[in-house]
């Protein structure tokens, strides 16, 4: 059994390395030539090509970091479309709504002195016929009483038409005053094209 450590006579060890350098694989020169072998031995060709690798990813994430940064700025302008478009739209609904109310409160107002109103000459007729059955009074006052009737009853069947002429007025005004507004759903959509 040889020992590990025992040494080698050098010939022996120097004629063994010539025969692997003798066995070894032949030289091969890339599809470049001659000039492809001699950068093959160039030892900065390797450091060159991972610099420019990292010079170009490098690049690459400066590219990367300033498209963030454009999204980011195009999603606060977006955002701040959004609430301007949102505030609008609110805002189109508060002043509708204040429309509708004051319409409402005209409408209302109207049907309440219409009511009134009627409720007067209704009373005016009440006591007309009071007088027309009172046995105290005159066939003359019962006649003015009877002329008076008529009279009321025709003014009463025309302030019934005032107001619905009036109520269709102020219905046709409320709708075209609604219409002319701007609406809140077209507000509140977005495209593309923005």
């Amino acid at each position: 059994m040889k020992d590990i450590n025992t040494p080698v006579p050098t010939a022996k060890r120097s004629g063994k390395l010539i025969q692997d350098v003798k066995e070894g694989k032949p030289l091969e020169f890339d599809k470049s030539g001659f000039l492809g072998f001699l950068k093959s031995l160039n030892p900065l060709q390797f450091a060159s090509e991972t610099i420019a690798q990292l010079v170009h990813y490098k690049h690459q994430i400066k590219i990367l970091e300033t498209e963030q940064k454009r999204i980011e700025a195009e999603a606060g302008i977006r955002h701040h479309q959004i609430d301007a478009a949102l505030q609008a739209g609110l805002q189109l609904l508060a002043e509708r709504r204040v429309a509708m109310q004051m319409a409402l409160q005209v409408v209302s107002k109207d049907l309440e002195n219409s009511h009134l109103e009627k409720k007067r000459i209704l009373d005016c007729i009440d006591n007309l016929v009071k007088n027309i059955t009172d046995p105290g009074l005159s066939f003359e006052e019962k006649q003015l009483s009877h002329t008076a009737i008529a009279m009321f009853t025709e003014t009463l069947k025309g302030i019934g038409e005032q107001s619905i002429i009036k109520l269709d007025l102020i219905a046709k005004n409320t709708q075209k005053a609604l219409e002319a507004m701007p609406r809140s759903d077209l507000i509140l959509t977005f495209s593309d094209g923005e």
